[in-house]
């Protein structure tokens, strides 16, 4: 089992993200953060991302039980992040992707 480096923190936020490579383009795929470290994030997004895909992610709104003085240690309102893998879960009857993005340094 993989160890991991940075401890992770629950928040519910809506993002969107978009291809990197797209950066002109209106097309933009809706999620849910689920949780987030200083390396990375785990969203529940509405389609699935081949590994290795280059996104944009936009946080869009935080939970309101989420205040801006509980958001520490590595939250990133926008970020450019690698997708490192993706699996389809059953959330009440709908299909969404369950997704670990790695925060990317540019």
């Amino acid at each position: 089992m993989e160890k991991r480096t940075s401890s992770r923190y629950k928040i519910e936020s809506s993002i969107v993200c978009s291809y990197y490579s797209s950066r002109n383009s209106k097309e933009a795929f809706f999620g849910e953060m689920k949780n987030y470290c200083d390396s990375g994030i785990y969203a529940e997004l509405q389609v699935e991302f081949k590994e290795g895909t280059v996104l944009i992610c936009r946080t869009k709104r935080i939970g309101a039980e989420h205040s801006r003085t509980k958001i520490v240690h590595g939250f990133r309102s926008m970020s450019v992040a690698q997708v490192k893998w993706s699996k389809p879960i059953c959330v009440n009857g709908i299909t969404y992707f369950a997704t670990g993005l790695k925060h990317l340094l540019v």
